[in-house]
């Protein structure tokens, strides 16, 4: 195969001003057939900016009567979790928006007819793909060789209120927005085994967790999550601590500073203590520094072709999916029982 002929179903402003735009990066290696929405206005505008052959409002006749390799799924995840077992069905390889699903037991379903049928689930979680994450997973491979002793995190962001119909709003955020940070943590420290959490509630969309983290290797982690800050400036950073060493990435994964067990150059007859490696966001006009290469949107997109070309399973994939809801649920379960949930 040279060339992935792609469908895309969702033409939201996620996917218009986020993913979308990233494919015209891969012009030699796709073929844009088809956009899709329920407002046919929105389908035949994604259309007509980025490319594609033709539009369709309903989605069935797009995976019927075009011949498709891959389609993007982007909206609710019953959406994902519907139309992606549709298109499984059909022979086509997925794409689908974090969450897949509204719960794990969706989410298993779905890797189940991925397994079935042969095709590809991929799970958009872009910050595995974003450049900070990326050197900080690299470094932890590498230099670390895996020896990670503690991880602390903290995401947050502005009141959150509740999406999709999952109720209360502190449930909704574990679901739909710090399911980010679930797959991260997997992502650079490996499987959790058990969580115990406790939730403060300042007002119906304004709370804060805090998460008691124990790896399966034994390693430990802290959570911060919270809807009490801004969504003019969401809040992130990550700290890996390794073996007399650590990584922190801070700001949305934009900046990340490596302190090694040993210093990175001797002196003589002074002392230079407290060396560190440093690295930020170029701002030079180029695709490596764009916002949605250095956040991850680039890097997922071309990851789902890549794999596609290649015959090669993607990762994250739908069982990552599965893993990060059933470590949100664990959370919720660890609030609602006042006790540390096995995962």
């Amino acid at each position: 195969m040279d060339r992935v002929r792609l469908g895309f179903i969702g033409c939201g402003s996620h996917s218009t001003e986020n993913l979308y735009p990233c494919l015209r990066y891969f012009t030699d290696r796709v073929e844009l057939i088809a956009t899709c929405d329920i407002d046919v206005e929105k389908a035949k505008r994604n259309a007509r900016l980025f490319g594609f052959s033709k539009w369709y409002k309903d989605y069935r006749r797009m995976i019927e009567e075009e011949d498709l390799d891959g389609v993007f799924i982007v909206g609710h995840p019953n959406m994902h979790y519907e139309v992606g077992l549709e298109c499984l069905k059909a022979g086509i390889h997925i794409f689908v928006e974090k969450p897949p699903a509204l719960n794990s037991e969706q989410a298993y379903r779905l890797l189940e007819a991925s397994r079935e049928y042969g095709r590809f689930a991929m799970v958009a979680f872009m910050k595995r793909f974003s450049v900070g994450y990326r050197l900080a997973k690299t470094i932890i491979s590498r230099l670390e060789q895996g020896r990670v002793a503690h991880v602390s995190t903290k995401f947050a962001n502005g009141p959150y209120g509740s999406v999709w119909g999952i109720e209360p709003p502190a449930k909704a955020y574990l679901i739909g927005q710090a399911v980010h940070h679930f797959d991260l943590i997997r992502f650079l420290a490996g499987e959790v085994k058990e969580v115990y959490a406790r939730l403060y509630t300042l007002t119906d969309t304004k709370f804060s967790f805090s998460i008691l983290v124990t790896f399966e290797y034994g390693a430990t982690g802290i959570m911060n999550l919270n809807s009490c800050q801004s969504w003019s400036k969401i809040d992130e950073y990550v700290e890996v601590t390794c073996d007399e060493s650590f990584i922190f990435i801070d700001d949305m994964a934009s900046q990340v500073k490596y302190y090694p067990k040993g210093l990175w150059v001797e002196t003589e007859g002074f002392k230079a203590e407290n060396q560190g490696y440093f690295w930020e966001i170029n701002h030079l006009p180029s695709v490596e520094y764009q916002s949605r290469y250095i956040r991850g949107y680039y890097g997922e997109i071309e990851h789902f072709i890549e794999s596609i070309l290649k015959n090669s399973p993607p990762k994250p994939d739908v069982e990552d999916g599965f893993k990060a809801l059933k470590l949100a649920e664990a959370v919720w379960e660890s609030v609602c029982e006042g006790r540390a949930v096995k995962v």
